[in-house]
């Protein structure tokens, strides 16, 4: 017969998640929907040497429409949810004008949703062009490069907004001559796209910063699961924040068993079954000689879920807590917690405010970078089950996804 007390604790979560889900505290579709519409609009700041500027719909001086290109990595359903906030706040400004956008937010592919946007008619204002709407990785540099040159010396770009360091640094080096914003670089400052937080070091180039996103999500995680080794794969250091979450581990006195791999950008399937089965004998070594008792999932490392329950079940059996860097999908497939440092919706209407003022006649280096998001929380309750993790009441309360097959 089971223990009691294993009987009355799932009894309690199963009655609390039950009632989280009643509520709508497990699903963000509902308060997403209201937070877009409610969303107060985060000011430019006056600090710093930095000014407010006017965002509210302009029309384009001299006639047409401000153009906008789109430059990300590949398909990613983290970024492509940030993708899918800014463009629902720009909406929410006056920028654009849609009915609804048919894409699930948790998982949008960001190249798809900017072509559905450049064959709409979204008003007065801003549009989006399929010929200015890039995937480095697919596309590669040179292509991309000599597409937005040629756009830029037609006139027909009018702002670059580039996702991710990678994007960033690239378009930053192709000096176009037009504004540049950066959004979802885990660390622009490191990466050389700005000087800093208060400067970007070119009036014509904006970055979001959060310098502190990622230490504070790790300290969150020990404080939550005190382990001593926390294992991480990573493709590269700074994109991957290794250096905050070296700065925690110092706090701390817990280790980072951190090995670096190349990364998958062949499509190759011979070279991605090769991929993940280096994967999967990384994570057993990790285990068994090392003997983390930890892993974080860094970005980029897994890009197909598919793979992900069966790469994370290595885990599962030797009890260890998988915590996520960035992206629900991780979570949903089985990790144990998300904190994100990204508010999707408060991040997206800063983004958005941003691109505002730019296109109000404000230069981008002029405009505040700096924005600390409230974090939000997911929790796999089905794997914390299987790991004997029991999540507090407070933990619960304060979740925006809880991820469960129990049936409600």
């Amino acid at each position: 017969m089971k223990d009691k007390g294993i009987i009355l604790r799932k009894f309690f979560i199963t009655f609390l998640v039950t009632a989280l889900f009643v509520s709508g505290c497990s699903s963000l579709s509902t308060l997403e929907s209201n937070q877009v519409q409610n969303q107060k609009k985060v000011d430019i700041s006056s600090e710093s040497g930095l000014h407010r500027f006017p965002s509210a719909p302009v029309k384009k001086p001299g006639g047409g429409k401000f153009r906008i290109a789109y430059v990300d990595i590949n398909p990613y359903p983290v970024t492509g949810s940030m993708l899918y906030y800014v463009i629902e706040n720009l909406k929410q400004d006056g920028w654009l004008n849609y009915d609804s956008l048919p894409f699930n937010a948790d998982n949008v592919d960001a190249k798809a949703l900017v072509d559905w946007l450049a064959k709409q008619d979204l008003g007065q204002y801003a549009e989006f062009n399929t010929s200015t709407n890039y995937y480095l990785a697919d596309q590669g540099e040179a292509a991309v490069a000599q597409s937005l040159r040629k756009h830029v010396q037609n006139h027909e770009i009018d702002l670059v907004f580039a996702m991710g360091t990678w994007p960033g640094q690239f378009v930053k080096k192709l000096n176009l001559g037009v504004p540049l914003l950066v959004y979802g670089s885990v660390d622009p400052i490191g990466s050389g796209i700005i000087k800093s937080a208060t400067d970007s070091g070119d009036k014509n180039i904006w970055a979001k910063v959060d310098p502190a996103a990622f230490t504070r999500q790790l300290q969150f995680y020990y404080d939550t699961i005190h382990f001593k080794n926390i294992g991480m794969v990573f493709n590269n250091e700074i994109i991957d924040s290794i250096p905050d979450y070296e700065k925690a581990a110092k706090a701390n006195g817990f280790k980072i068993t951190a090995i670096k791999i190349p990364e998958l950008t062949s499509s190759n399937p011979a070279d991605i079954r090769a991929y993940y089965a280096n994967l999967k004998n990384i994570y057993q070594n990790m285990i068994q000689n090392d003997k983390i008792d930890a892993y974080l999932i860094n970005t980029n490392i897994i890009t197909d879920d598919s793979k992900i329950k069966d790469l994370f079940s290595i885990f599962y059996q030797a009890k260890i807590p998988i915590f996520v860097q960035a992206g629900d999908n991780f979570v949903k497939n089985g990790a144990l917690i998300l904190l994100s440092p990204q508010d999707y919706i408060g991040s997206g209407a800063f983004v958005a405010s941003t691109i505002g003022s730019i296109f109000n006649g404000a230069k981008p280096g002029n405009l505040s970078q700096e924005y600390v998001s409230s974090p939000y929380l997911s929790l796999n309750l089905d794997t914390a089950e299987t790991i004997g993790f029991t999540p507090s009441f407070e933990m619960l309360l304060s979740c925006e996804h809880i991820y469960t097959s129990q049936k409600q």
